[in-house]
């Protein structure tokens, strides 16, 4: 048993030996000094990127309304302007176009922006647009359409996920949301195209 410990450990060592001679042999001094410049390099690059992260935040929360403004009203899909982040963060639309009703129930097209990509079932995204349904008397909501873009202003090449609307769950509106304020402008909008549908 002794026999075969002492074996264990020297092929430890052997194994040992050869890979710092190895990795001595793969990196030469010139090789390492390139390899930390390289390192130092990137580690400035990223640390000069979250500067400028922090900077652009700043200025968003500072005024939320200037990124907004760099954002394409798209007035002629009828969208209009409804609430931005307190931070800049995001920033929401309504359209008026294709607005249905049947009953208490209408489905609008709202997109909402973001100043900073966002990760998803959509990929990464700058802005997404869905088709979403407001049941006026029960109070609640579902998505039946998401559309994720690449870029602001909806463009690039888009990621769609569509719902059954057999199967889509309908939501609580929660007093106090975005999600009430867009409930409440999307009711308003049904009852000013009066009964029936649309």
């Amino acid at each position: 048993m002794r026999k075969y410990t002492e074996l264990a450990a020297t092929a430890a060592v052997i194994a040992t030996t050869l890979l710092s001679s190895s990795n001595g042999v793969a990196q030469t001094p010139e090789q390492q000094k390139s390899w930390d410049a390289d390192r130092a390099r990137a580690a400035a690059e990223d640390r000069a990127a979250a500067e400028r992260l922090a900077q652009e935040r700043a200025a968003r929360k500072a005024d939320p309304m200037a990124w907004v403004r760099t954002l394409d009203p798209m007035a002629a899909g009828g969208w209009e302007f409804r609430a931005v982040d307190s931070d800049g963060f995001w920033a929401t639309f309504s359209s008026s176009h294709q607005v249905k009703r049947s009953g208490q129930v209408i489905t609008v097209w709202l997109r909402q922006e973001y100043a900073e990509p966002q990760t998803g079932s959509g990929g990464h995204y700058l802005s997404v647009v869905d088709k979403s349904q407001y049941d006026c008397k029960k109070e609640q909501t579902r998505n039946l359409l998401i559309i994720y873009y690449p870029t602001n202003n909806i463009r690039g090449d888009a990621q769609t996920e569509e719902a059954d609307p057999k199967l889509t769950p309908w939501n609580p509106i929660v007093p106090g949301t975005q999600q009430e304020s867009i409930f409440l402008w999307a009711c308003a909008l049904a009852h000013a195209r009066g009964g029936g549908a649309n």
